[in-house]
């Protein structure tokens, strides 16, 4: 079964103490407009009765627009993503889904997420103490829990982002040293395993974190955070209550001309929960998970090339009947690759929740159903991925990489697997064997993304990247090709 994923907990480093003169108001407005055409693979089959994607081109959009005022030593900052949604084209097949993006629909004001509110939030210092209330998002070491949505993933896209009502203090007790230590009260708007709003409510998700960095953002740094989370499902009986252990590091060197990077992040998840159960565990399973992943990276000079190799593993559940769920998923916008989870797996999931929800095969869908879909998440599954990436000249980029994967556990989708007494089969209904997942190229082209003009300079650019993935047998073999376009303007 699926295990709880973690919440966003991450913490902004807090700004240094105000000059003796305090400046003018100052402000900022980061803009980012962009526009995707996709060509899914239409004629995916998803289940075992045959039903396919059935999308063909699609365009969406996204404006995300912020401010950043300062003043007096108040910090005040607002971010909104607008206009969120597929506008043209031809919306996906599947229906009676958990699609967070919304894909079976074109209609862009038929939802009022179109409008999200990401970042209502003021911040300032009483001493060596920095306080921040209100609506943010947050961000932590590579992003495997904790995931903003804000970074560029190597390929891909990413549309998600965790936010979190939240109260937090933050200090440097060493003024000689870049050590901080924070502790922060979140009600979680919206994440992997919570979706909450004020007026349509949802899951009810509370959580004390507390966390200790030190080092400096562009030196080498490390820190580790600790979160208590109590969550309540929609019917207000289902109940987690969650331990989550964070450790991070980032270390940068320069050889000459070189620079080096090494990274790494891992996490276990510990507690209860009766959001999932299983046959032989009625009354709730104990969780049990960890994650960790890394990432090895060189930049050349004068050479304009850049080599990394990433890599990660989530922890699988492989014995669904000792009362324990192990089962690890990383954040949606950690990106490895852009076909095999983002778009296969997260299609099979909304296919399986489909056919649980389906009065057809049952009254109702299993308690903890909702949880299968990870839209897109990488879970259970270890990865490896190699990427190389030329820079001719500032305004093109070219990229390629290579992801070999594999499951933590038996391949097997949760509806056929069920029906065929427990014995590990795939989406198609086809026994499986072995973890092989198979091996997928990725391409991406970029053009442009300068600074154009003078004091508010735009950087526009156009990305066409392109996903091509070989299916192992498990997954019912054959290729699965995935292009996207995509005009992007920032400043």
């Amino acid at each position: 079964m699926i295990a709880l994923l973690a919440p966003a907990l991450a913490f902004d480093v807090p700004p240094p103490p105000p000059p003796a003169e305090t400046p003018a108001m100052t402000w900022a407005t980061p803009m980012e407009a962009r526009m995707i055409g996709t060509l899914p693979p239409a004629e995916l089959v998803l289940d075992d009765e045959g039903h396919t994607l059935g999308q063909g081109m699609v365009l969406d959009t996204r404006l995300r627009l912020g401010l950043d005022v300062k003043w007096k030593g108040v910090d005040a900052r607002t971010e909104w993503d607008l206009f969120d949604s597929q506008v043209a084209g031809d919306p996906w097949d599947l229906r009676g889904t958990e699609d967070a993006r919304h894909r079976e629909s074109i209609d862009p004001f038929a939802r009022p997420d179109v409008f999200t509110a990401r970042r209502l939030s003021l911040g300032g210092r009483i001493g060596i103490v920095a306080l921040e209330g209100g609506l943010v998002t947050s961000h932590w070491g590579l992003g495997i829990l904790a995931n903003d949505g804000a970074h560029d993933p190597e390929f891909g896209r990413n549309d998600f982002g965790d936010r979190v009502l939240r109260l937090r203090a933050a200090t440097r007790p060493l003024a000689d040293q870049p050590l901080i230590v924070a502790i922060a009260g979140d009600r979680v708007i919206e994440d992997e395993s919570a979706d909450w709003s004020p007026l349509e409510g949802g899951e009810t998700a509370w959580q004390g974190v507390a966390t200790v960095i030190y080092g400096e953002p562009t030196k080498a740094r490390g820190g580790v955070y600790y979160v208590y989370r109590d969550q309540t499902e929609l019917d207000a009986v289902r109940h987690t209550q969650a331990h989550v252990v964070d450790l991070y590091g980032d270390v940068p060197l320069k050889a000459g001309e070189t620079t080096l990077r090494f990274a790494v992040e891992g996490a276990g998840i510990f507690g209860t929960t009766s959001r999932v159960q299983s046959y032989s565990s009625r009354d709730g399973l104990a969780l049990g998970s960890a994650g960790v992943s890394a990432l090895a990276e060189v930049k050349l000079s004068p050479l304009p090339l850049r080599a990394a190799l990433r890599g990660g593993w989530a922890s699988g559940d492989t014995d669904p009947d000792d009362g324990r769920s192990e089962d690890f998923g990383f954040d949606r916008d950690f990106d490895a690759g852009m076909v095999l989870f983002d778009e296969l797996q997260g299609a099979i999931d909304a296919a399986t929740y489909a056919q649980l929800s389906d009065p057809a095969h049952s009254g109702s869908p299993p308690d903890g159903a909702e949880a299968l879909v990870g839209e897109g998440a990488l879970r259970a599954a270890t990865f490896v991925q190699p990427i190389v990436e030329v820079t001719p000249t500032p305004w093109l980029s070219l990229k390629a990489g290579a992801l070999l994967a594999w499951s933590s556990k038996p391949v097997q989708q949760a509806f056929t697997t069920f029906r065929a007494g427990g014995i590990p089969t795939n989406h198609l209904g086809e026994t499986t064997e072995g973890y092989s997942l198979g091996t997928e190229l990725d391409w991406a082209v970029k053009l442009g993304d300068m600074p154009i003009g003078g004091a508010r300079p735009v950087r526009p650019a156009l990305l066409v990247q392109g996903g091509h993935l070989f299916a192992s047998d498990n997954l019912g073999g054959g290729t699965v090709h995935l292009v996207s376009a995509a005009l992007r303007v920032r400043m």
